[in-house]
């Protein structure tokens, strides 16, 4: 199944931003376990199931691994442009993988779902700190549709494909 990382815009901001490019993974926690791999210093990752031709989603079996997984749900109702921000639902990989609910709930709010482990933790800070204090690198997020091709830069921010 296709993802697209969202990254958090700043460290505990609880807003995300759509990264540029797709992953393909086995299941939601690994598609998390990818993105997290270039998320900016501080920031949480969730990820965004990604179907490109509407309809209702194939049924995605939880894999062992992930069966039992929680996620909290990230919500994007203000369109492409906005940001996405936790709705206080969860959505738990009981037996089918929780991706697939935000697929078929995608068509029923008409916006944009993308879910987060319960359990995320901030990636670590990087090396470059000022007076003591750790940066912390941003994501922006722009109107333009996703694309696979594009770039993330481990320097902590997203960059639109062009």
């Amino acid at each position: 199944m296709k993802f697209v990382p969202l990254y958090e815009t700043a460290a505990a901001s609880g807003l995300y931003a759509l990264a540029t490019v797709t992953i393909e993974a086995d299941s939601t926690s690994d598609a998390v376990a990818q993105a997290a791999k270039s998320a900016p210093a501080g920031c949480r990752t969730g990820v965004w199931p990604y179907k490109m031709i509407s309809g209702v989603p194939d049924a995605m079996p939880a894999t062992a691994d992930e069966n039992g997984k929680q996620y909290n749900v990230l919500a994007q109702p203000d369109g492409a442009s906005g940001s996405f921000a936790p709705n206080g639902q969860v959505f738990g990989s009981f037996g089918v993988d929780a991706a697939g609910m935000c697929l078929s709930l995608e068509r029923f709010f008409n916006y944009r779902l993308g879910l987060i482990p319960t359990d995320a933790k901030p990636a670590p800070l990087s090396s470059s700190t000022t007076s003591g204090s750790p940066t912390s690198g941003t994501v922006s997020s722009g109107a333009a549709p996703v694309t696979s091709g594009g770039t993330f830069s481990s320097g902590g921010s997203a960059t639109p494909a062009g």
